[in-house]
């Protein structure tokens, strides 16, 4: 009798156990399908979104190309019927090629940093192993202390307002890039200065390798680095006047 009941008071928990854990998991089940549905639309909504904005980025650059062909060869009309408007023209462009206001080329290093490979991870903390805003930052202090006259971060034109930060699991750089790895770095200058510059021993290079970090470095004959695009507008500071 004892034993009899023992067995129906197990037989009552299983019962109870099994039906709140179906409960439990219909509810679940519901809430993983709604919460699918909503993020599949939103990530098509926001992928339309990025495709209209890519195609009217792309159309304003353009027509910014389109101005700046129709600048310069007004200006080398100009230069070539004045002397004294010559020497103006080209004491412009120099002053444009060093305000980043024009593409420029020359040799220099190309640079891919990537994240470790996942398969040769064994710590769960991945912090350890992705390529981080400072990362990239440290990079670019290095290839400007080596000589570095011109910088890119995938296809984005570096300048001295150029934020690079953390976003999420992407990296902003400047004021409208955002980028997931790989990140490739170019830079004009001395190829062989700006590749020996990694060679140091306290190079961030070592730092990175050592954590199974990506980090190639390739010198280049020729590298083109494209034009900022965007506006640099001094609201507090003004020239000295003698």
């Amino acid at each position: 009798m004892e034993n009899t009941k023992k067995i129906l008071l197990i037989t009552m928990a299983c019962v109870i156990f099994g039906f709140i854990s179906v409960l439990a998991f219909d509810r679940e089940g519901k809430n993983i399908e709604i919460g699918e549905v909503t993020s599949v639309k939103k990530v098509q909504d926001l992928n339309r979104e990025r495709i209209k904005l890519e195609a009217e980025k792309k159309e304003h650059e353009d027509r910014i190309k389109e101005l700046q062909a129709a600048i310069l060869q007004f200006e080398q009309d100009a230069a070539r019927r004045d002397s004294q408007a010559g020497l103006i023209n080209e004491q412009l462009l120099n002053t444009r090629a060093y305000a980043g206001y024009v593409a420029l080329e020359g040799p220099g290093v190309e640079i891919v940093l990537n994240d470790r490979k996942r398969d040769s991870i064994i710590i769960n903390n991945f912090n350890y192993f992705i390529v981080h805003d400072s990362d990239v930052l440290n990079v670019l202090n290095e290839l400007k202390a080596a000589g570095a006259e011109a910088i890119a971060i995938n296809g984005t034109r570096i300048m001295a307002n150029s934020r690079i930060s953390c976003g999420g699991p992407t990296i902003n750089v400047g004021r409208y890039g955002r980028f997931t790895p790989p990140f490739i770095i170019h830079a004009i200058g001395d190829p062989d200065i700006l590749a020996a510059s990694f060679q140091q021993p306290d190079s961030v290079y070592n730092d990175l390798v050592a954590w199974g970090l990506e980090f190639k470095i390739k010198k280049l004959d020729y590298i083109e680095i494209p034009r900022y695009l965007g506006e640099i507008e001094l609201k507090f500071a003004s020239t000295v006047r003698e």
